[in-house]
């Protein structure tokens, strides 16, 4: 007798954000709250991108995804112009992977604080910006990383 092997779990198998967000604890939210930068407090961009390549828990096509992003965002407010939105094609091609690929990075930067859309919608129309989560903010001042 033969038993089907086990099934291998898919993004689609991630809970969604709603629940997710439910689930997160008061403190973690604050955490992952984008930080108001001081100013006395390097480019957003730049410490945005300290952030990305020092982080242990993103995984490699995610932070190609974010770094890809951050080339389009201005250096000191992390702003991407209407203009210069890649939105979701753009990433694709700029990247060279799925779009289910750069969608499930894209939930994930979301979800840890580190982008944040400014229209509603799906990624392929939405407007993004880079934020930095509070934790990631007070960590590098702690450390004083200067630019």
């Amino acid at each position: 007798m033969t038993t089907a092997p086990p099934r291998r779990p898919s993004p689609a198998d991630m809970p969604r954000t709603a629940t997710a967000a439910a689930s997160t604890s008061r403190a973690d939210r604050r955490l992952i709250a984008p930080a108001v930068l001081g100013p006395d407090d390097p480019p957003l961009r730049g410490i945005w991108e300290i952030g990305i390549r020092t982080s242990r828990s993103i995984p490699r096509t995610h932070r190609l995804v974010a770094l890809t992003l951050a080339t389009h965002a201005d250096y000191t407010t992390g702003l991407i112009a209407d203009q210069d939105q890649p939105c979701l094609d753009g990433l694709v091609t700029e990247c060279r992977l799925h779009a289910a690929q750069i969608v499930v990075a894209l939930n994930s930067l979301a979800t840890r604080g580190w982008i944040q859309r400014t229209t509603p919608g799906r990624y392929e129309t939405a407007h993004l910006v880079l934020t930095i989560p509070n934790a990631l903010l007070t960590r590098l001042r702690k450390e004083r990383v200067s630019l």
